[in-house]
């Protein structure tokens, strides 16, 4: 059992944290087709897995239906996360949903599926201290991206803009975290471009309407927060395996991706290669997902989710190391990597917890 446990920690985390950049590859793609491509990348992996796994799919309310739902709870998580992005930054909106995805995900566990009865004081205590080290950890890497260059982008990003008007780009999680896309949730802060701006610097907002801009972006990452750490609820009360469970978690996010793809009035025809490596993104994210359902089972919601969240370790560091965002050995680099051993200190003690 322990080794089952550490098996499916380690592939949430490692899909959920690869999943943002690959998809990433293909600069210049609008977010809510990359959410679509995503999103359809998942549910095929997920059909794929039920067939492999010789499940079939029960139609009732409970064991079809209530993972759908959690499925469009997810792409609303993302469009929530988009949003807070654009108002506030990435880094302040990842900084508000991420500890929040982790509260919330343990509030339902408590509450609905009693996952903390019978937890000694002492445990407890552990427990906490380690939740403490997990949002510590979090908040340093999404200050790094505060610290980084204003000059450092992803390869390709400046050609891009070049063609674009400059688009705040995101990631979800998720796990999900973070992770975390490109709208993740993997709730995870990616190693995004900064926006780069194409003409003479914008006036500053007045002060009433900066103020409103702020309010506005930290309700749309509150809101973030509480999808993201809610999409997985109804599929774990559907009372079927992870494998059943995924699929139709899987096309209420598509559905999602759909709906937003038809109102935002963007291009969803991609190239080869940028259709290529948000398919590929959407199946690393689908891997990660049935992995997060499967631990969840075992673990609890809101350890397991707290897990996930971990990605984020693993998309820091490919942004230092792959990306060179922030440069290796820049202040920003060296707070990201502190950040990573903080919250690797804490997610070590939650998984020997358990």
């Amino acid at each position: 059992m322990p080794s089952v446990i550490a098996l499916l920690s380690l592939i949430t985390v490692v899909s959920w944290g690869t999943w943002i950049p690959l998809a990433q590859a293909a600069p210049g793609v609008p977010q809510r087709t990359r959410i679509l491509y995503v999103t359809l990348g998942n549910v095929m992996f997920a059909g794929a897995a039920l067939v492999v796994a010789g499940g079939h799919l029960a139609w009732g309310w409970r064991s079809f239906w209530l993972p759908v739902a959690g499925g469009v709870v997810w792409t609303a998580g993302n469009y929530s996360a988009f949003r807070a992005s654009e108002a506030i930054g990435l880094a302040r909106a990842a900084g508000s949903w991420t500890p929040l995805n982790i509260i919330v995900a343990f509030v339902w566990g408590a509450a609905l599926f009693g996952e903390l009865d019978g937890l000694s004081g002492a445990r407890f205590a552990v427990l906490g201290g380690a939740l403490v080290l997990v949002v510590a950890g979090v908040l340093v890497i999404v200050r790094a991206q505060d610290a980084r260059p204003s000059g450092g982008l992803l390869p390709g990003a400046g050609l891009a803009a070049g063609r674009q008007r400059p688009r705040v780009t995101m990631s979800v999680t998720t796990a999900p975290t973070g992770p975390a896309a490109t709208a993740v949730p993997t709730g995870s802060a990616a190693p995004a471009a900064p926006a780069v701006p194409s003409g003479p610097a914008a006036a500053p907002l007045p002060v009433s309407r900066g103020a409103g801009q702020q309010r506005r972006g930290l309700l749309w990452a509150a809101a973030a927060g509480v999808l993201w750490g809610s999409y997985f609820v109804p599929a774990q009360s559907a009372g079927v395996t992870a494998q059943v469970s995924n699929f139709p978690l899987a096309v209420g996010m598509l559905a999602g991706g759909l709906a937003l793809a038809q109102t935002g009035g963007e291009p969803v025809r991609l190239r080869a290669a940028g259709a290529t490596a948000n398919l590929a993104a959407g199946f690393l994210f689908g891997i990660g997902n049935l992995a997060l359902l499967g631990l969840v089972a075992r673990v609890g919601t809101g350890v397991g989710f707290t897990i996930a969240q971990l990605s984020l370790l693993v998309n820091a560091s490919i942004g230092i190391w792959l990306f060179k965002v922030p440069p290796p050995g820049s202040r920003a680099a060296r707070l990201a990597t502190a950040g990573i051993l903080i919250a690797g200190t804490g997610g070590a003690l939650i998984g020997a917890l358990r």
